[in-house]
Formats: structure tokens, C-alpha cells, sequence
């Protein structure tokens, strides 16, 4: 039942896709139909372009969503749990969180120029944001009773952290995750393409100036599937996640 929902959701987009190539025309110059544009994936596979562009999207995507699960994750438990770094950070990071990433972009590449270290920079400072809210409400909304039942088992300041406040705000992070991942994937594909640094975003730019639709599209839908597949990954996890109770039990604290 699990299994099937979302494949009975991708059931629209299989009947367009079906529909768009029998009606389009092979020569479409802006609908070429979805055979041509595996014909076009084909012929940038053959130039050796195809998989180094995927990998290095692959890679920045997934260091990217590793920093921004640590930077969030790190700040958001801070920000939570001390009223003063709120309210000494909170300000600040209000400010950044509404610059888009797009204005970030040439000041990221004057300082560091055409780098992955701008990239990653860029792309973190963009999509870490869904992860850090969601920390921070976790941290904030920690039961009492489980931080009464630390004091009363005299834990350490290490022993709370790691077998109280961590697994209950495990969840949030989770959702800020699920939220962040998507955002890093377009954040990525945005600058590449911006900068003409190498990736996927990169071969899009390319076809896009020479009128390769065909290419386009394939590259774009490529990069919808691994969105996909991100999405189905992340949520699997969290199916996991919720069959973990992260309730405080007498044996747990006891260890």
C-alpha cells in the first residue's frame, strides 16, 4: 500500500509523456517528443559529456545537503534551547534568510571566484534555512517531563544531549531535510548554470545557447528523477523514523 501510492501518483505524468509523443512532431524544434530527448542524452553520453556533468552535480548536491543538515541541525538545537543566542543571533539570521541565492551569486564569485567552494558556499547558505526552523521549533518544544526525568537520573551535559534532546528533535530535522532537499537540487542547478561552472546546470546553459531542446529537456528530466529518487530516499527514512518511539523509558536513561 506503502509502495504503491507514489507510483499510482507518477500515473498523470507517464499519460502526458505518452500523449506528448504521439502528438508531437520529431522535429519539434520547442516540443521535440521524450524519444528524441533520450536520442539527445545519448549523443552527450557519446561526447563523454553526460556522466562527468551528472557526478559533479551528484557530489555537490549531496556535500551541499550534508553541510546544511550539519549547519542547521547545529544552529537550530542553539537557537532553541538558548534564549540568548536568539536573541542575539535571530536578527541577523532573519536578514540573511531572505536574500535569494541568485544576488548571492556574483558577490560568492568575486570573492572566490569560479570554484566548487563557491558553489557549496552558495547552495548552503540557501537551502540550509528549512532545517535550522525546524530545530530550532523542536529544540524549543522539548517535553519538560523528559528534561525533569535527565535531573532526576543526575545525567551529564552529554548524556542529555545525546539521549534526550537529539532523538526528540531527530524528527524536525527530518522534515527540514525533506523540505531542504529539493531546494538544494535547484540551488545547484541555478548556479551552475549562472556560472558555467561544471555540472549538469552547465550542459543545460549550453544546449539552451545553440537551441538543443532536445537536450534540454532530457537533461531537465534527468534531473527531475534524481529529485525523485531523493524524495522517495528521504521519505523511506522517515517511515523508519516513525516507527522509533523517542520517548525518554526508565531502561534508556538507566544506560
Amino acid at each position: 500500500m506503502i509502495k504503491g501510492a507514489p507510483l499510482r501518483g507518477l500515473l498523470p505524468l507517464a499519460v502526458g509523456l505518452v500523449l506528448w509523443q504521439l502528438l508531437a512532431p520529431a522535429n519539434s524544434p520547442y516540443f521535440p517528443p521524450p524519444s528524441e530527448w533520450i536520442r539527445a542524452l545519448e549523443a552527450l553520453a557519446q561526447r563523454r559529456q553526460l556522466w562527468p556533468a551528472i557526478s559533479v552535480t551528484v557530489m555537490n548536491f549531496l556535500l551541499a545537503l550534508l553541510l546544511s543538515i550539519i549547519i542547521g541541525s547545529v544552529l537550530g538545537i542553539l537557537l532553541g534551547r538558548s534564549r540568548l543566542c536568539d536573541r542575539l543571533l535571530g536578527p541577523i539570521l532573519e536578514f540573511c534568510r531572505t536574500m535569494p541565492a541568485g544576488a548571492l551569486v556574483p558577490v560568492a564569485v568575486l570573492i572566490m571566484g569560479y570554484t566548487s567552494s563557491m558553489t557549496l558556499f552558495v547552495v548552503v547558505f540557501t537551502s540550509f534555512w528549512p532545517i535550522l526552523l525546524n530545530a530550532r521549533a523542536g529544540a524549543r518544544n522539548i517535553s519538560q517531563d523528559r528534561l525533569d526525568t535527565a535531573r532526576a537520573f543526575k545525567l551529564s551535559w552529554w548524556a542529555t544531549q545525546t539521549k534526550i534532546l537529539l532523538p526528540s528533535v531527530v524528527p524536525s530535522i527530518r522534515l527540514g531535510t525533506q523540505i531542504a532537499a529539493p531546494i538544494t537540487l535547484i540551488i545547484v542547478l541555478l548556479v551552475e548554470i549562472l556560472t558555467q561552472v561544471s555540472g549538469v546546470g552547465r550542459q543545460i546553459a549550453l544546449a539552451q545557447s545553440v537551441f538543443r531542446s532536445s537536450t534540454v529537456y532530457g537533461l531537465v528530466a534527468l534531473t527531475g528523477l534524481f529529485g525523485l529518487a531523493v524524495n522517495a530516499f528521504i521519505g523511506w527514512i522517515g517511515h523508519l523514523a516513525r516507527n522509533y518511539d523517542p520517548s525518554i523509558s526508565t531502561n534508556a536513561v538507566s544506560r
